[in-house]
């Protein structure tokens, strides 16, 4: 996997010269000055997700980015944890709004939607870039290749840095406990099982959470190596040895009382707020959530650490993973005319430029952030105005710390942070079954995916064993109408990796 690999080596370099690449970046920027007066200002319907409470449009943010850049954001906040099922509902009912937010572009639904010829083909409006410098610079090449389907650009890739998630976890109760941090998946349930059994809260009930069901492990289990069919296809995720393996990794979490009865059906904010009140012990998310977590940890249990592992080893790889360059994107659905569509291609190259990254990173000095010897150090009002949720409906400038440094945390703080997230570049890599896809797998999968996650749930909970369970995936395996599908994404990890 040699395309994976060199892009690891990538990730490192961006990680250790940072200033390098942003210099570098904007000398080949198209200006970010505000839209021509002559220009109309522009409206856009959006769809985006939501991570925190509903933003103030008129808030002074809101207002000076529509200042700075003559667009008017009409914008439907969608909760983040329904939000994929809203995306399904307005992609069947034909009333997509202008722009829509997609967190996860390679959904069944989505990719159908696609085929369908619902969204623009942006290819042709792209063109060679030269109209659009700030994307095709600012934002990573990994991104507008690996989001392509069947060779085609359709969404603006939502930029994200190489490192994104990592491993959370509370170091004062295994100091506590005079527990060692665990580097491997087998040492952290052994771990974890001594710090739920120990009442870490003290309130007298085994109610702690070790952990919580998350498939971006799998890469600990080898995801990372492409499994094939006898024919030269490829297995898609569920059907892999790799994914069997972390099933019954899980199985071993939950008959050690590590995880919650109701995992199959808890959202992340769920989890998260058990985390950040002292109720769970483990956490994979955004690097940058470790200030925030451990300070409302603080609130309950003044002593609480909060620390990155920042990845383990499993059987077959680690859970270092690079993200692709994007974290979902922004699609332009047929119904909007090509003048509005090139309008709105016009806006978020201008967004993705020096000024107005920034601006939506940081806000207005003065009002959004002050600067403190030459750092900027957010206000009581920036931190209200701006937050995870802000960058959810653009695509700014790569930062390659955006995910690291937490607008909360001193600076001091962000900077020792980056330090311990270094390690994980050296070996991360990008799991392919983030991006590959396949036509006839979004309209075969569908039948059998509520069985498959009602089974694989069993096998966790132990009501089956694993034999039952591989049996059940070795009989989906063979099914005849799988078989284009194989191909198919044998083929599209071939275009995309190169091998």
């Amino acid at each position: 996997m040699k395309v994976i690999r060199s892009m690891s080596l990538c990730a490192l370099g961006i990680m250790l010269t940072v200033s390098t690449i942003l210099a570098g970046c904007s000398s080949n920027e198209s200006t970010s000055a505000p839209a021509p007066k002559d220009k109309q200002k522009l409206t856009i319907k959006v769809m985006s997700s939501l991570q925190t409470e509903p933003p103030d449009m008129n808030s002074a943010f809101w207002t000076g980015l529509e200042q700075k850049t003559n667009v008017h954001m009409d914008i439907d906040w969608v909760p983040i944890n329904d939000y994929m099922n809203k995306v399904n509902i307005v992609v069947a009912s034909g009333n997509i709004p202008d722009v829509l937010t997609i967190t996860e572009v390679t959904s069944p639904n989505v990719v159908d939607a696609i085929n369908k010829g619902t969204f623009w083909d942006l290819t042709d409006l792209l063109g060679d870039f030269s109209k659009y410098p700030n994307l095709k610079n600012n934002v990573p090449e990994s991104a507008w290749k690996l989001m392509r389907y069947n060779g085609k650009i359709y969404g603006l890739p939502r930029t994200r840095p190489p490192i994104n998630a990592v491993e959370l976890i509370r170091k004062d109760w295994l100091d506590k406990l005079g527990l060692s941090m665990p580097k491997t998946m087998d040492e952290l349930l052994e771990s974890l099982k001594k710090v739920v059994e120990s009442d870490p809260d003290g309130n007298g009930k085994k109610d702690t959470l070790g952990l919580d069901y998350d498939e971006s492990w799998i890469t600990a289990f080898g995801s990372m190596t492409p499994e094939y069919t006898p024919d030269g296809g490829l297995y898609p995720k569920e059907l892999t040895n790799a994914y069997t393996s972390m099933v019954e990794w899980f199985r071993k979490a939950y008959s050690y009382g590590l995880m919650s009865q109701e995992f199959a059906v808890m959202k992340d904010s769920q989890y998260y707020s058990m985390f950040g009140s002292g109720l769970a012990a483990f956490y994979r998310k955004n690097a940058w959530h470790q200030y925030g977590l451990e300070q409302s940890a603080k609130k309950v249990q003044p002593g609480a650490v909060v620390d990155y592992v920042p990845y383990l080893t499993g059987p077959n790889g680690t859970t270092a993973v690079l993200t692709p360059g994007f974290y979902g994107g922004l699609f332009i659905p047929k119904s909007v005319s090509k003048d509005k569509a090139l309008r709105i291609l016009e806006f978020y190259n201008q967004v993705a430029s020096s000024e107005i990254t920034d601006y939506i990173t940081y806000g207005t000095e003065g009002v959004h952030h002050k600067k403190e010897n030459g750092v900027i150090v957010m206000t009581d009002q920036g931190k209200k105005e701006i937050n995870n949720t802000t960058i959810e409906p653009f695509i700014l400038k790569l930062d390659p710390w955006s995910k690291t440094d937490s607008p909360l945390a001193p600076n001091e703080v962000n900077l020792k942070n980056r330090e311990k997230i270094k390690p994980v570049a050296d070996i991360a890599k990008i799991d392919p079954y983030t991006v590959i896809n396949s036509p006839s797998w979004v309209t075969q999968w569908p039948k059998y995916q509520g069985e498959f996650a009602s089974i694989r749930t069993q096998a966790i909970i132990g009501k089956i064993s694993m034999e039952q369970y591989k049996s059940y995936v070795e009989q989906l395996k063979a099914k005849k109408e799988f078989a284009q599908s194989y191909k198919e994404f044998g083929d599209n990890y071939k275009s995309l990796f190169g091998n």
